[in-house]
């Protein structure tokens, strides 16, 4: 997670904590307790300012909620098993299955040493994704996208053309981690 989404995250829960913190003073009289707080009527800087805020914070929370509320209904749901039903019956098939389809694509490359796949899929679309360290070769954005072709075409063959299934291949470049010379004598 990076800083600026802790960030966000961070001061929408103090806000929260605020905005809680004042309901709680304000119904406390709903349960005994053994402590009392003060109504943030009777301070003197902010009571007049407190109900305003509340009012503006209620609403942002509020509408929050309901947007994260219809993201989790309606966020796709990622599957280990594609099922693929036809008329001579089902074939399911598991998303191991793909990742080491691919996997023995991309190892026939010369281009692309030590290849990571990782595969997400949903009910009609199969994310592929590529990593790999790129060795340096003339053309190599040309290979690249003829790998992509290739796997795209491979994965359509196996899933079957009669199945609408979307297929999205990228390829990633990652950098070897760079070997430090230590010194043996300090």
């Amino acid at each position: 997670m990076g800083k600026l989404r802790k960030s966000l995250i961070s001061i929408l829960l103090l806000l929260l904590i605020f905005t809680l913190f004042f309901v709680f003073v304000e119904n406390q009289d709903a349960v005994q307790l053994p402590i009392r707080f003060i109504s943030m009527y009777n301070y003197p800087w902010i009571g007049m300012y407190v109900q305003e805020l509340l009012f503006g914070l209620s609403i942002l929370f509020l509408v929050l909620t309901v947007l994260f509320f219809v993201i989790t209904i309606f966020y796709p749901k990622k599957k280990n098993i594609l099922v693929l039903a036809q008329q001579q019956g089902t074939l399911k098939i598991q998303k191991k299955a793909v990742e080491n389809f691919v996997l023995q694509i991309v190892d026939k490359e010369p281009f692309i040493e030590n290849p990571s796949i990782k595969v997400k899929m949903y009910n009609k679309k199969v994310l592929i994704k590529i990593a790999g360290y790129m060795r340096k070769a003339p053309a190599i954005l040309e290979k690249q996208n003829e790998l992509v072709e290739e796997i795209q075409s491979q994965v359509a063959s196996l899933l079957g053309t009669t199945e609408n299934i979307k297929t999205d291949v990228s390829l990633e470049n990652y950098r070897k981690p760079e070997e430090k010379n230590q010194e043996r004598v300090k």
